[in-house]
C-alpha cells in the first residue's frame, strides 16, 4: 500500500504527460469575414482532411460573442469542447471556426479583444488561425455583402462610419490586421498564432492549407482533391450597386426589417432578379469597367493601412507575402 501510495501520484502525471502528447491542440479559426472562411469550412475542415469541426457559429455565438460581460461564464464552451473532443478519434484535429470572433465589419469590430480574452479562458492551451485579405478588396466585398443583408447607404457614408442599423458603424481600424494578431500573441504565444492570406490561397490553395496543416499538427492532411480547389461563385457586380441599394428601400430585410413600401425580401425577391439581370453579359460588357466602390475604397483609404500591413509582416517575420496588400 505504501508503494501504491507513491506511484499512484506519478502514475498520474504520466497519464496527464502521455495523454497530452497523443491529443492534438484544439485550432480556433478566428476569421476575419470575407476572408475565404466560407470555404474553409466547407470543404477544409472536415474529417476528409484531417479535421474536425466541434462547435459552429451558433454555439460560438451563444457562448462566447453573446454573453453579457457580467454574465460571461467559460464554463458552458468548456464543457462543449470537452465533449467533441472525447468524440474524436485521436487522428483528428478538433476546430471551431467562426469569423464572428474577430468581430462584425458592419459594427465596426467592437468585441474583438473581448472574445479573445475569452477564448483564453475557455482554451488557452489553443492555436489560432488568423484570416486575412488585401484592404483594398475585403473592403469592396463588406460593402457588397452589406447590400446583401438590406442596406440603403452609399459607400461613402457607409465607410465614414454613419449608420442606419445600431449605434455602432463601420471603423477602418477594424482592419489593421495587426493589432488583432499581436494581441493574440500576446494571449496564446507567438508559435500559437498562424495567419493566411486569402491571396495565398488563390496563388496555391493546396500549398496554404498545408501550412495550416501542419501548425495544427495535423499528420492526416495528404493534399487537396482538385473539387475542392474551387471559391464561392462571385457576389453582384460593383456597377450594380446603385440598383441594389434602392431596391433595398422596398424590400424588408436584416437590416431594414419595416420598410414604408415591402414588395419582397432582400437577398431574394427584387434584389436577387436585378442582381441576376446585372450579371449578364451584354450587361458586363456595357458597364464592366464601372467599379464605384473599388475606386472610392482606393482614393479614400489610400495609405491608411500602410503601416499597419508592415507591422502585420514584421509580425509574421517576414513570412507572409503582403506584395498585393497597401
Amino acid at each position: 500500500s505504501e508503494y501504491g501510495q507513491i506511484l499512484a501520484p506519478v502514475g498520474f502525471l504520466l497519464v496527464r504527460v502521455w495523454g497530452s502528447q497523443l491529443s492534438t491542440p484544439l485550432l480556433l479559426h478566428v476569421g476575419y469575414h470575407k476572408t475565404a472562411t466560407t470555404w474553409m469550412q466547407k470543404l477544409l475542415f472536415v474529417p476528409k482532411y484531417g479535421f474536425q469541426q466541434i462547435a459552429g457559429h451558433k454555439e460560438v455565438h451563444e457562448n462566447i460573442v453573446a454573453p453579457h460581460g457580467l454574465r460571461f461564464d467559460p464554463a458552458p464552451m468548456r464543457e462543449l469542447i470537452d465533449k467533441g473532443v472525447r468524440s474524436l478519434s485521436n487522428a483528428l484535429v478538433p476546430v471551431i471556426s467562426s469569423e464572428i470572433l474577430s468581430g462584425h465589419p458592419f459594427y465596426g469590430g467592437i468585441g474583438s479583444d473581448v472574445y479573445a480574452d475569452r477564448l483564453k479562458q475557455v482554451a488557452g492551451d489553443g492555436r489560432i488561425l488568423v484570416s486575412v485579405r488585401s484592404q483594398t478588396k475585403v473592403l469592396v466585398s463588406v460593402y457588397m455583402q452589406y447590400l446583401l443583408r438590406g442596406g440603403t447607404m452609399n459607400c461613402a457614408d457607409f465607410f465614414e462610419g454613419k449608420t442606419d442599423f445600431g449605434y455602432n458603424a463601420f471603423r477602418p481600424e477594424h482592419f489593421e490586421y495587426d493589432r488583432l494578431v499581436e494581441y493574440y500573441q500576446t494571449l496564446f504565444g507567438d508559435e500559437n498564432v498562424h495567419v493566411v492570406t486569402q491571396e495565398s490561397l488563390k496563388a496555391d490553395m493546396n500549398a496554404a492549407a498545408s501550412d495550416i496543416a501542419q501548425f495544427s499538427d495535423n499528420t492526416q492532411f495528404t493534399g487537396l482533391a482538385s473539387e475542392d480547389r474551387r471559391v464561392q461563385a462571385k457576389s453582384y457586380p460593383e456597377y450594380a450597386v446603385g440598383v441594389l441599394r434602392r431596391v433595398n428601400h422596398v424590400q424588408s430585410s436584416t437590416l431594414n426589417p419595416r420598410p414604408i413600401v415591402k414588395i419582397g425580401h432582400t437577398p431574394g425577391g427584387l434584389y436577387k432578379f436585378v442582381g441576376y439581370t446585372m450579371k449578364q453579359k451584354l450587361v458586363e460588357r456595357a458597364l464592366g469597367n464601372y467599379t464605384p466602390v473599388s475606386d472610392y475604397v482606393q482614393k479614400r483609404f489610400a495609405g491608411h493601412y500602410a503601416a499597419s500591413n508592415a507591422r502585420l509582416f514584421d509580425l509574421s517575420r517576414g513570412r507572409l507575402d503582403l506584395s498585393e496588400y497597401a
